[in-house]
């Protein structure tokens, strides 16, 4: 059906794209301790991108059961639509990556099930008072991408979730951990020791001074630093001009503790031989030892810069995304190069400092230029020691200032927003409290 309306497309259009994805979706959710929902969900979706006499057109819809309007919608844009100085993708080869396990489209209910009871009996052992939620899923994701100009763009991709959380009861936050893979996993004991660990740590509520102080970032507390400095990157920021290292190529912009990777072809959860346009991904330092490398770009900012595309067209936002909307230049795959310390080195090592797992209104920080101001989750540390979690903190800062000054990053790589970081600890950042 892909290539029928393609061909179908070609009879009105000088220029188009089709892009389709199905997902499949099997969760299994306990809620307060008791299994509260097995659910299965079959979603798709197809976008039309055409080009006539230089304008974009666009239309989507949730099947292909539909040419006929699909076209029509796609003709009646085109001819409002703004002028664009790209043509849509002509790539023919594309990276091999490991992004699918049968295994994972096979994993029974009945073991996702198994799994979860037996983490909340481990839990329960020792944490009886607390509202435990866990849930489990496996997804399947199918895109395909065919283009007037000789692109057939497939991929499979599947994941197997597993994340155990709970409420800190008056706080309005909770403490989860999480683990994601292509393929069906162990038991993960790590993960709900660690839970259980962080669990214990929320017995008190610390406000901590207000001071510069040293600053330990969580691998999923670090997509606030990945954002902002994705956004300096991007080629929308150079576009408008707008981006604060318009003149930093090949420049130190943070410590030298920093390397960066866009990584989309190892084989691990979010692997992608192509993007969203049906340009092949690319493995390359962003940030090599502090020093700026490269940049961002899709079809438009890389047409509009005199550039190729890096293929980093991607159907994703900070809210928001999917397969009605636009591509827009975003990492495919990061990944922090690990350094040599451990998460308890670097605590045992502070006589004072927080170690941040999260914040609060960071999409209200003036992040595209760096800066970052959240109300900050985490725990207070004091003596080498984690002395409860914090309340009533607010944590600030530049990553162009304040990630100059890493004072180590850690062995341990995980799975966080738009991929795999270490621990890192910052010198020192401001921290408002009491």
């Amino acid at each position: 059906m892909i290539e029928k309306l393609l061909n179908a497309s070609l009879e009105l259009f000088d220029d188009g794209e089709i892009y389709y994805k199905e997902e499949v979706n099997t969760s299994v959710r306990y809620g307060n301790w008791d299994l509260r929902n097995i659910s299965s969900n079959r979603v798709s979706g197809v976008m039309m991108r055409v080009k006539k006499q230089g304008k974009l057109g666009i239309a989507s819809a949730t099947t292909l059961d539909d040419p006929k309007t699909l076209l029509e919608a796609a003709r009646d844009s085109a001819k409002h639509g703004n002028e664009i100085p790209y043509s849509f993708s002509q790539a023919t080869g594309f990276p091999q990556v490991q992004s699918y396990s049968q295994e994972a489209t096979n994993y029974p209910t009945a073991k996702m099930i198994e799994m979860c009871e037996r983490a909340k009996e481990e839990v329960r052992e020792v944490l009886p008072d607390i509202s435990l939620n866990i849930t489990m899923s496996k997804e399947e994701e199918h895109i395909r991408i065919a283009t007037s100009g000789g692109t057939r763009a497939e991929q499979l991709i599947t994941n197997v979730d597993f994340t155990i959380s709970a409420p800190i009861k008056g706080a309005g936050i909770s403490v989860y951990r999480f683990k994601s893979e292509v393929a069906p996993f162990e038991y993960p004991a790590e993960v709900v020791r660690g839970f259980i660990r962080r669990y214990r740590w929320t017995e008190n509520a610390v406000t901590p001074a207000t001071k510069r102080m040293p600053v330990i970032w969580d691998p999923v507390a670090l997509y606030m630093f990945a954002l902002a400095l994705c956004a300096g990157i991007s080629g929308e920021e150079l576009v408008k001009k707008t981006s604060p290292l318009m003149d930093k190529h090949e420049k130190q912009i943070l410590s030298d503790k920093i390397t960066l990777v866009d990584d989309p072809h190892s084989p691990r959860v979010g692997a992608r031989g192509f993007d969203d346009e049906g340009v092949p991904t690319e493995k390359r330092a962003l940030v090599e030892r502090g020093v700026l490398r490269s940049f961002l770009l899709d079809l438009r900012t890389g047409a509009k810069l005199g550039a190729r595309s890096s293929g980093n067209g991607f159907k994703r936002a900070l809210f928001g995304g999917g397969t009605s909307a636009m591509p827009t230049t975003w990492p495919a795959n990061l990944w922090i190069q690990p350094g040599d310390s451990s998460l308890d080195e670097m605590i045992a090592g502070l006589d004072e400092g927080i170690f941040l797992t999260g914040g609060m209104g960071f999409h209200s920080s003036n992040y595209t230029q760096g800066h970052i101001a959240v109300r900050a989750i985490g725990f207070a540390i004091a003596k080498g020691r984690i002395t409860g979690r914090l309340e009533n903190t607010m944590l600030s800062g530049n990553i162009y200032e304040d990630f100059k000054h890493v004072r180590a990053v850690s062995k341990e790589v995980e799975l966080g927003s738009l991929g795999y970081y270490p621990y890192v600890l910052v010198d020192s950042m401001q921290v408002v409290g009491k």
